[in-house]
């Protein structure tokens, strides 16, 4: 199964190897750890779970299955979160494979965090209102 970014509902940026992403509809905020934000910008690319798992085992010192078994657990709480979402005959990019890298990091497995401190802030701002278009048109 492919999984896609559940946009527009869903932003994300990816600053110094820490992807935040929030989401628009509950005003809660994430950050995914470890090597979440590897697995996020595989999922840019519609990648598989399996995919995102080799992708991993070519950066990182990490077998197979320890890999496989970290990106389906944090692919279930991106889902939960409602974050990500079945690519439904949607076109998909195809997922590049990863380059092979000289020397492999040490593994942290991706983690998703979760922060509400700030849902009436997020709620409150108008990009809630945006739509394709974008800025500054009025919804109808």
């Amino acid at each position: 199964m492919r999984l896609v970014a559940n946009k527009p509902t869903v932003i994300s940026e990816t600053i110094q190897g820490e992807t935040i992403i929030i989401h628009l509809g509950t005003g809660t905020y994430y950050s995914l750890e470890g090597s979440g934000a590897d697995v996020w910008s595989a999922l840019e690319s519609s990648a598989t779970a399996r995919e995102i798992a080799e992708r991993l085992e070519a950066q990182y010192e990490v077998e197979g299955d320890v890999a496989l078994s970290a990106v389906e657990s944090v692919l279930t709480d991106l889902s939960t979160e409602e974050l990500v979402r079945e690519a439904n005959g949607e076109p998909v990019s195809a997922a590049e494979p990863a380059a092979p890298v000289a020397e492999r990091q040490e593994f942290m497995p991706p983690k998703l965090a979760k922060y509400t401190d700030m849902q009436d802030i997020i709620l409150l701002d108008p990009v809630h209102e945006v739509d394709e278009r974008g800025w500054p048109y009025a919804r109808a």
